[in-house]
């Protein structure tokens, strides 16, 4: 995406030009100085006046146990209360709701991805790093992630690696890799979970949830796909 004013990004999300300077000083802005003006980065916008605008997240416990419905996953769900395990159900059952028609363009798939993103955003911490070229095989094989995103299951094709970690492994692997802290250029993103977390590997609800959150045309339809895939798979048993 292109970058815009700091006026036109206060215009748009409808605060004054001191309020982008200050999210520009926090970080919670992308912003960049050319010569004596600051742009923002448009994506980085987007996300801010989405989080701004969308319903609050759920906690991680509450956005693994929606997945967990999702996947029929009773060893999982049994561990929680029965009224964790309501609330759930409730939940993946209001989600699927907004899905029960097969996405008709742009418009229609992103609004389902917004609520993956709103929904399951706290389900684990996102981190983006670059990686260099020759060390991308060998990080894909490496035996420490939990789950990894396969762009064959997802329908796109892609050269990042991406995939599920636990904490305590994280320091070790960006350590080992030479991982670079990154914002674009992304070439590894990590979804850092806690030990002992089932990131559920065969979850289409968890795999739309991570498409939905690359924000691209492309994987904001496969993500809105999926949900029609699930909803219409769980239709019958709703009746």
């Amino acid at each position: 995406m292109s970058s815009i004013s700091v006026s036109e990004a206060a215009r748009r999300l409808g605060v004054n030009v001191p309020r982008i300077h200050q999210r520009i000083a926090d970080g919670s802005l992308r912003a960049e100085r050319i010569g004596s003006q600051w742009v923002v980065d448009e994506r980085s916008l987007l996300e801010v006046a989405e989080r701004r605008d969308a319903g609050r997240p759920l906690s991680m416990r509450s956005a693994w146990a929606v997945i967990a419905v999702s996947d029929g996953d009773d060893e999982s769900l049994r561990r929680l209360a029965p009224a964790e395990r309501s609330r759930a159900r409730q939940r993946l059952q209001r989600l699927l709701s907004a899905a029960q028609d097969r996405p008709a363009g742009e418009d229609a798939a992103r609004a389902i991805a917004v609520s993956l993103r709103s929904m399951f955003r706290k389900r684990a911490d996102r981190r983006l790093f670059r990686i260099a070229p020759a060390d991308v095989d060998d990080l894909r094989g490496d035996g420490r992630w939990q789950v990894l995103v396969d762009s064959a299951e997802s329908g796109i094709a892609s050269g990042d690696v991406e995939g599920y970690l636990a904490a305590d492994e994280v320091e070790d692997l960006v350590k080992d890799f030479l991982l670079v802290p990154a914002v674009d250029g992304v070439g590894v993103v990590v979804h850092v979970v806690p030990q002992g977390q089932d990131p559920h590997p065969r979850s289409r609800l968890r795999l739309a949830a991570d498409l939905a959150e690359h924000r691209g045309p492309r994987e904001e339809a496969r993500a809105a796909e999926l949900l029609y895939e699930l909803a219409r798979e769980r239709k019958p048993a709703a009746r």
